[in-house]
Order: structure tokens, then C-alpha cells, then sequence
């Protein structure tokens, strides 16, 4: 029991390195774009190469997850991402950044996917909340040590601090690798055998599902990767207030992930989602208000990210109840796949669109995607209710 705590433990301290480097790029965009002489748009062109390779990753992941152990996946993919921050740090060419791109994108998809899973199949949905929160801890601390170097005026340092951080969680997973238990090949080989595409696109209620993280993703990119370059053009606060706004979505998200770690055991999965929602959809009309006080749009930022938190993890953790087992790690890998595409392409077209109008419709971008999301939410959860009703009364 001791050994699995302190696995879970490690397991939380790996998604800690996950969620560090993701906000950094949005948080300090405002001063990297006049260090490399790019537009505000570009931002978007780093985005689809980041992303570009998470999907990659994430799509092959049942194959690469055949092949190795979940814990040298982790290990290898968080000294990849490490050392990658501590490259761009050394950038003078916003194409040295693309290229450095790949690894970045690679290990954070293979994280994500393969720990997801590990925690879909084994865990409660408790510490589905908690894994999440947890990322919340990085994604929340990145973009605070990028304010924090934003404020002595370099970007760089941003990344070479926060590129350590990764390489010494990385060194902490290599030391305790023998917590994990083993993962023999025959049993990789039927929990990620070969499911054919065709098949889990017959699966009643899977596109609705892939398409609820497509626009999940959507969503929380839009906060973490334009929030701080919309209060910056649209308010006229400073490159370190704007990045604080990037640290208090985050922190609304962390905090929510672990509230909903500890009311997942009152409500129920499908409930915290509904509520998440409906919290975006307030606080993207709030956003609506003009002349308020900046506190107030710190407050309204807040609740965005507490109605993001619940969403992902608790989606996550139903697909061990929607789905069969022997698809669980296709459709994770496709969910994954799609979200990262809802981050990798709808959210730069959105940066394109901002950078070419105005990005005055930022708010307008969230209340209208997080409503087709509600929608769609809505008609899953119908849909695998009659269905797992339906069983039930044949049973």
C-alpha cells in the first residue's frame, strides 16, 4: 500500500512537468515577438508545430505503449521536454524555435496519453481530479516564473528555469522507477492491442466524445494562449499583469481540479462536467463588461479556469465507463489526438483571425465555442445513459 502511495505520488509529481512548459509561450509571447522580430500571429505558426507532434505522438500512442512501460514512456518524454525548454532559451531565430518544436510536442504527448490512460484504467475518479490538478500546479507556476523574469525584462530565463525544473522531475522518476509495478508484454499487448478505426467510429456516442475534447482544448488554449496578448492590446496593462492573467486562469484551474477531487465523491462525474460548463459560459459573458476594475477581471479569469477544471478529467475518467476495455487506449489516444488538434489548429486560425480583425472578439470566440460544447456534453451523456439503461434492463 506504501509502495502505490508513493507511486501516486511520483505519478502526480510527472504531471507537475507536463503542464509547466504550456503556458509558457502565451504568458510571454508579448516580449519573445519583439526579442524575434515576429507579428502577434506568429505565435500561432509555434502553436501547430508544438501540437503538430503531440498529436502525432498521442495518436501512435497504443503502439508505442506496446512497446514500452509506462514509466520509461514518462521518463523519457520529461528529459525531452527539459532539455528542449533549455534549447529555445539559447534562440535567436523564431525558426530555431520551430525546430525545437518537435521533442517539445513529442514528449508532452506521450506523457499525457500514457499517464491518462494508466490513471483511466487503474485509479478512482478522485485521483483522476487530483492527477489533473496537479497539472494545474505546473501550468499555474510557469507562466508565474515567466512574469516573474518578464519583470527583470527576459523571457529566456523563463525557460531555462522552468527547462531544470523538468530535468530534475525527470532524474526523481529515473530513481524511483522500481515503484512501478511491472507491465508485462503479453498484458500491454491485449490492453493496447490493434482496434481498427472503422470500429470505434461505429462505437455508439465516440464521435460525440472525441469531438466534446476537441473543443475542451479549444477552450482552454484559448485561455492559456491568448488571455495575457488580449489584456495587454485590450487593457493597456503591463507584459507582467498580463502574464499574471495567463497564472490566474490557471490557478482558477488547479483549484477547481482539486475541489473536484474532493466532490467527486458526492457528485457524480457527468454533474461535474455539466457545472464546469455552465461556469465558462458566465464567465465568458462577464468578459463582456467594459471600464471594470482589473481585480474584476482577475475574479472573472478565476472562474473561467474553475469551469474549465472539472471538465477534462472527470471526461476522461467516464471513458472507463462508457467504453469497453479493450478500446479504452484507442479512444484516449484519439481523444488526445483531437484535443491536441483543437489546440494546435482551431486556436492559432483563432490567433490568425485575431491578429488580422481584432482580438477585441476574444470573449465572443469562448462563449460561442464553450455553447456548441455544452450542446454536445449534453447529447453524449443522453446517448450513453440510454445505452448503459438498456443493458442493464437486458441483464
Amino acid at each position: 500500500m506504501k509502495k502505490k502511495l508513493l507511486l501516486l505520488v511520483v505519478i502526480y509529481i510527472i504531471f507537475i512537468a507536463l503542464g509547466l512548459p504550456d503556458a509558457l509561450i502565451g504568458s510571454g509571447w508579448n516580449l519573445i515577438r519583439e526579442d524575434l522580430s515576429v507579428s502577434l500571429g506568429t505565435l500561432g505558426i509555434m502553436t501547430v508545430a508544438i501540437y503538430s507532434m503531440s498529436v502525432t505522438a498521442t495518436y501512435n500512442a497504443p503502439r508505442l505503449m506496446r512497446l514500452l512501460e509506462t514509466k520509461y514512456i514518462s521518463i523519457i518524454s520529461v528529459f525531452m521536454t527539459g532539455f528542449a525548454l533549455m534549447a529555445i532559451s539559447q534562440v535567436n531565430q523564431f525558426y530555431q524555435m520551430l525546430f525545437f518544436a518537435i521533442p517539445l510536442g513529442l514528449g508532452a504527448g506521450a506523457i499525457d496519453v500514457s499517464l491518462n490512460h494508466y490513471l483511466a484504467a487503474n485509479y478512482e475518479a478522485k485521483h483522476m481530479n487530483y492527477l489533473h490538478s496537479f497539472y494545474g500546479i505546473g501550468v499555474t507556476l510557469g507562466p508565474t516564473i515567466m512574469a516573474y523574469t518578464l519583470s527583470q525584462n527576459s523571457w529566456r530565463k523563463g525557460y531555462i528555469i522552468v527547462g531544470i525544473l523538468l530535468i530534475i522531475i525527470a532524474l526523481i522518476a529515473l530513481v524511483t522507477r522500481k515503484l512501478w509495478a511491472k507491465e508485462p508484454k503479453k498484458e500491454r499487448e491485449d490492453n493496447h492491442a490493434h482496434v481498427k478505426m472503422s470500429e470505434i467510429v461505429k462505437t455508439k456516442g465516440a464521435i460525440a466524445s472525441i469531438l466534446v475534447f476537441l473543443l475542451y482544448v479549444h477552450i482552454e488554449s484559448l485561455g492559456g494562449v491568448w488571455i495575457a496578448s488580449y489584456f495587454y492590446l485590450e487593457k493597456g496593462v503591463s507584459y507582467s499583469t498580463a502574464a499574471l492573467f495567463t497564472t490566474v486562469f490557471y490557478l482558477g484551474l488547479t483549484v477547481g481540479r482539486l475541489t473536484s477531487g474532493i466532490l467527486s465523491s458526492r457528485l457524480k462525474p457527468a454533474h461535474l462536467v455539466k457545472i464546469g460548463e455552465m461556469l465558462i459560459i458566465i464567465g465568458a459573458g462577464l468578459m463582456f463588461v467594459k471600464n471594470a476594475p482589473i481585480w474584476l477581471y482577475f475574479i472573472v479569469v478565476g472562474m473561467f479556469g474553475l469551469g474549465c477544471a472539472p471538465i477534462y478529467p472527470n471526461m476522461m475518467f467516464l471513458n472507463s465507463v462508457y467504453f469497453e476495455k479493450n478500446k479504452l487506449s484507442k479512444m484516449v489516444s484519439l481523444q488526445m489526438a483531437l484535443g491536441y488538434m483543437g489546440f494546435g489548429v482551431l486556436t492559432p486560425l483563432a490567433g490568425l483571425f485575431f491578429d488580422k480583425v481584432s482580438i477585441s472578439f476574444y470573449p465572443v470566440f469562448i462563449l460561442i465555442v464553450s455553447m456548441i460544447l455544452f450542446v454536445v456534453t449534453m447529447r453524449l451523456m443522453y446517448q450513453k445513459h440510454q445505452t448503459i439503461s438498456s443493458e442493464a434492463v437486458v441483464e
